[in-house]
């Protein structure tokens, strides 16, 4: 199935999904013998996160985002950051906690980084953050196993079935399809194929997802200029130092003309 990650391919994930009737929360899917949930890691941009949420909105649905503490490319507990999060709560979306391991092997330091973070999330966001995924982790620290009191693990056997070497092929309790690396890995999310399996978590990384549905290279290239105009929106907000040789710097990079 070819990639097209395009707002109107999205809306026809969403409406599959919710003609399934199984659609489910986290905390709602515990203990149910079928379910589909729906995550979003987010990785690089809350701003693509948030474009998704209003497109939920819109389609009367909600999912769980997973939004990480210490990346690199934004940051979550930022004026601007709180702002989108707090308004996807507010309209029913649920906030989860995307755990950069960063190169941790001691399942109890990653254990502890969780649950330092659940907390923090919570209080900046003035909401309970009840469940985590993890970012990039490493087999040798369990982390499907790592259990933290009151929250939930995206990867527990109850929403996750951990094998070495997944296939198409390979049978699970728990299906697991993913748009990872800008393609489908596990299947495609149609109808048929949520239907087909009675436990199904789909992942979705949003900073792949825009209007047009680019490739890779697109994708990409769009996304570090989404970035660029982020910063210049910011300095121009807060120095005025900056607005003073803004023309020119943007004139010098071929961002505006002379």
């Amino acid at each position: 199935m070819d990639f097209n990650p395009s707002y109107s391919e999205y809306r026809k994930i969403i409406r599959d999904v919710k003609e399934t009737g199984k659609y489910m929360s986290y905390e709602e899917a515990l203990g149910k013998p079928e379910f589909v949930i729906m995550r979003h890691d987010i990785e690089f941009s809350i701003e693509r996160a948030y474009a998704l949420s209003l497109i939920e909105s819109e389609e009367d649905f909600r999912s769980t985002y997973f939004v990480q503490l210490t990346n690199d490319s934004y940051n979550a507990i930022s004026g601007r950051g709180l702002k989108m999060l707090r308004d996807m709560s507010e309209r029913g979306h649920h906030i989860g906690l995307h755990y950069h391991v960063h190169g941790q092997s001691d399942p109890v330091l990653v254990r502890d980084g969780v649950r330092d973070e659940l907390r923090i999330l919570s209080e900046m966001l003035g909401v309970k953050v009840g469940c985590y995924s993890f970012h990039r982790p490493k087999k040798e620290i369990y982390y499907y196993d790592i259990s933290i009191p009151g929250a939930i693990n995206a990867y527990s056997k109850d929403f996750f079935t951990y094998v070495e070497d997944m296939t198409d092929d390979t049978v699970l309790d728990v299906k697991y399809i993913a748009d990872s690396k800008h393609r489908w890995n596990y299947g495609y999310p149609d109808y048929e194929t949520l239907m087909k399996y009675p436990k199904v978590q789909l992942l979705l990384h949003p900073f792949s997802w825009t209007k047009e549905g680019y490739d890779n290279f697109r994708n990409f290239s769009h996304l570090i200029d989404e970035k660029r105009d982020c910063l210049i929106e910011t300095l121009t907000d807060e120095f005025q130092r900056f607005v003073e040789v803004k023309e020119q710097i943007l004139i010098e990079k071929g961002l505006k003309e002379g």
